[in-house]
């Protein structure tokens, strides 16, 4: 019963990314797309862009603490803001082309 869950749950967090991605462009005043063409923007970031921003992320921690000794505190910390930063630069990025 857990996984039927799990595969609701995900597909209507994907619906609900679409629509708030389309409400999010058409403030900003972009032209409208097709919902296709926005669920694929939106599938193409969920996957790929934060798997690649999140594995980036963990390398900078890992040089960090390991090749610069900082703490480890420190060196998460600032992976994490590394992340978050670049995140919503992408994102923003894609709401407004």
């Amino acid at each position: 019963m857990s996984i039927v869950t799990d595969f609701l749950t995900g597909i209507a967090e994907f619906v609900a990314d679409v629509f708030l991605f389309r409400r999010e462009r058409e403030k900003r005043g972009s032209t409208t797309r097709g919902i296709g063409e926005d669920a694929t923007a939106v599938a193409h970031f969920n996957f790929f862009t934060l798997l690649w921003i999140s594995l980036v992320s963990v390398g900078v921690m890992a040089l960090l603490i390991f090749g610069f000794d900082v703490h480890a505190g420190w060196g998460m910390g600032i992976g994490i803001v590394f992340g978050v930063v670049w995140g919503y630069w992408r994102y923003s990025q894609l709401v407004s082309e």
